[in-house]
């Protein structure tokens, strides 16, 4: 049975505006002066963890805790200085009084206990729906018609409890597409438009089809192509393709009808893969690529790999290619694109580099150690 320990992880902790915790004095251990040290400082951030909670109210795994947070101990420490240092025939033992970052210390904390509670992120993704019509027919690039298309994927969307950025964002997204006269619109554009105002997911779709003359009226035949995209690793997830048909007195008429019926349908086998991708990436995290410039010696790559991933949002991290002073990491990783940035800083301080970002790209970000 792994060890538990009781920190009042109802977690009251202290307010965020208390950045740094009065100066701590803690003693240390070890066969040597490093090991020593390095016990201490840990020591001091457990003095740290327990001005952050309030006894008796919540059991958790010390074990993730001990990975996750005391694994990093010097990241979370200030500045520190040592009084007494003495040596015993074990070894050696340091006292020191050291500063704790508390604000870092209980953002970790809080990612802690969302991994025990087993969600991450709370709620529905947040989903740009946006068009690119670059159909040659004028019939299909109306705009009432299209915004029947529109409304019908929205509808479909919001009854499932997903939320949408606002229909002036989508339309602003459309006219930017129509004025370059692309045939494609790049994959990127696409995603990083979406990233531009909070939405993680992108529903991106277009629409071409047929007009008929029937004995009584007009008659269509849409084909409403989507792919649903992830903004934040710019990958398309999936596509799909359905076929509608309208009938009305005027071409006008058809079209709004078959519009609208046929967001609804092409919607529906969307939402079904964006639950399990949504779901799977709580669960588990989304897979990022990180690309460090600089670097490529085995024993400081497999330093960074095992530094980064004991950050709480961090899993599976390892090198997947190395050489010409250049090494391509990835990872799992539970939060957002923001939030690997600063651990992957913060892996970085831990070891002594200084990196810089130079380039990012969906899922891929490019760092130069200076």
């Amino acid at each position: 049975m792994q060890r538990t320990l009781l920190l009042a992880l109802g977690l009251l902790l202290l307010g965020v505006t208390t950045a740094i915790a009065n100066p701590v004095t803690a003693t240390g251990e070890g066969p040597n002066k490093e090991q020593a040290l390095s016990t201490a400082l840990r020591r001091a951030v457990e003095q740290g963890v327990g001005t952050l909670v309030k006894s008796e109210t919540t059991v958790v795994d010390s074990a993730l805790v001990d990975d996750k947070i005391y694994s990093h101990s010097k990241g979370y420490v200030k500045t520190y200085k040592i009084t007494k240092e003495q040596k015993t025939p074990e070894g050696v033992v340091i006292t020191v009084l050291a500063t704790v970052d508390t604000k870092v210390l209980k953002e970790d904390m809080a990612d802690v206990l969302k991994i025990l509670q087993g969600s991450a992120v709370v709620g529905n993704p947040r989903i740009l729906v946006a068009f690119s019509n670059k159909s040659k027919d004028k019939i299909f690039k109306d705009k009432e018609f299209t915004e029947e298309i529109y409304n019908g994927i929205v509808e479909s969307l919001t009854d499932k409890q997903f939320r949408v950025v606002d229909k002036a964002t989508a339309e602003r997204f459309a006219m930017q597409v129509a004025d370059t006269h692309e045939i494609d619109v790049d994959l990127n554009k696409v995603a990083a438009y979406g990233r531009k105002y909070n939405a993680e997911y992108t529903l991106f779709y277009n629409v071409s089809g047929v007009v008929r003359e029937g004995a009584i009226g007009k008659s269509v035949l849409l084909s409403i192509k989507t792919q649903l995209i992830d903004n934040t690793r710019s990958q398309i997830i999936t596509s799909k393709k359905v076929e509608q048909s309208g009938m009305g007195q005027t071409v006008d008429q058809a079209l709004e009808k078959a519009g609208r019926e046929g967001g609804k349908k092409i919607v529906n086998p969307m939402i079904d893969v964006l639950q399990k991708e949504w779901m799977d990436m709580q669960q588990n995290g989304a897979f990022y690529t990180i690309v460090i410039d600089g670097v490529d010696d085995p024993e400081q790559i497999a330093k960074f790999t095992e530094l980064f991933e004991k950050f709480p949002l961090a899993s599976q991290a390892k090198e997947v290619e190395s050489g010409g002073g250049i090494t391509t990491l990835e990872a799992r990783y539970k939060g957002k694109r923001d939030l690997m940035d600063r651990d992957v800083l913060r892996t970085a301080k831990e070891l002594g580099w200084s990196l810089k970002k130079v380039r990012a790209e969906g899922a891929r970000s490019t760092w130069k150690k200076l």
